[in-house]
């Protein structure tokens, strides 16, 4: 829903909207986040091993590349379409891959809560599917136009999105450690992932900042310092939508 309003912004490229909203959402809310919820922000990252730093940081930068597509996905199939085929992708590779890396395959199929995880994904694809063409035709009969439609580049888009955006999930995964220290270090047990999520949004802002502003230097038609050099009022409101 947070992406929502980016569709609002007119007067900037899609490279300098993705990029500063980006910016707030991949990096300083997660770090502001870690520094309300941690006693020593610098001392609980510090004591972490780097090599699962880096591990997590890693996926989050294949969650990045997820993130990319998934913004080039709307903008080649429009909101409904898709956010529907990658978030589709996304729940089922998400939820299912973690369980059979773990050697957990025969629990889905056998046990409780394994058969109700695969009616959770049965029905939520529906859901999506239902939610993705209603609202795909109430864009049509407003005539809402999406000016670089294109039908199989976006869905190669979505699924690649899809693929990688899972990787977030991997990256929690792997940060089983860092919950184990934010929840010793006080953090409430609702709260305990939440700093993973600077390294692993943190990788994804890397991946993501570096497409946009590589794009933005390297194709004359696009200009960072012309989205910028805009009225005052016009740069205001798409700063707020993004």
């Amino acid at each position: 829903s947070f992406y929502a309003p980016l569709e609002k912004v007119k007067k900037w490229s899609w490279e300098t909207t993705w990029a500063i909203a980006g910016f707030f959402y991949w990096i300083l809310l997660p770090i502001g986040v870690s520094l309300i919820l941690l006693p020593n922000f610098h001392g609980f990252y510090a004591a972490l091993d780097s090599s699962l730093m880096l591990k997590v940081a890693l996926f989050g930068a294949m969650w990045g590349v997820g993130n990319v597509s998934y913004g080039l996905t709307m903008r080649h199939l429009g909101m409904s379409l898709g956010i529907g085929v990658a978030i589709g992708v996304t729940l089922v590779v998400g939820t299912l891959v973690p369980p059979i890396m773990h050697g957990q395959t025969a629990m889905l199929f056998s046990t409780r809560s394994g058969l109700l995880t695969m009616a959770g994904i049965a029905v939520a694809l529906v859901g999506v599917a239902i939610v993705s063409y209603a609202g795909h035709q109430k864009e049509v009969q407003l005539g809402a136009e999406v000016k670089e439609f294109n039908v199989m580049l976006g869905l190669a888009l979505a699924v690649m999105c899809g693929i990688f955006s899972s990787c977030f999930s991997f990256g929690l995964d792997v940060a089983t450690p860092i919950r184990t220290a934010a929840l010793a270090a006080g953090v409430s047990p609702l709260y305990a992932r939440l700093p993973s999520y600077v390294l692993i949004m943190g990788g994804g802002a890397i991946v993501n900042l570096t497409y946009c502003f590589v794009r933005l230097a390297a194709l004359k038609r696009l200009s960072l310092r012309a989205d910028l050099s805009q009225p005052g009022p016009v740069i205001l409101k798409n700063a707020v939508l993004a």
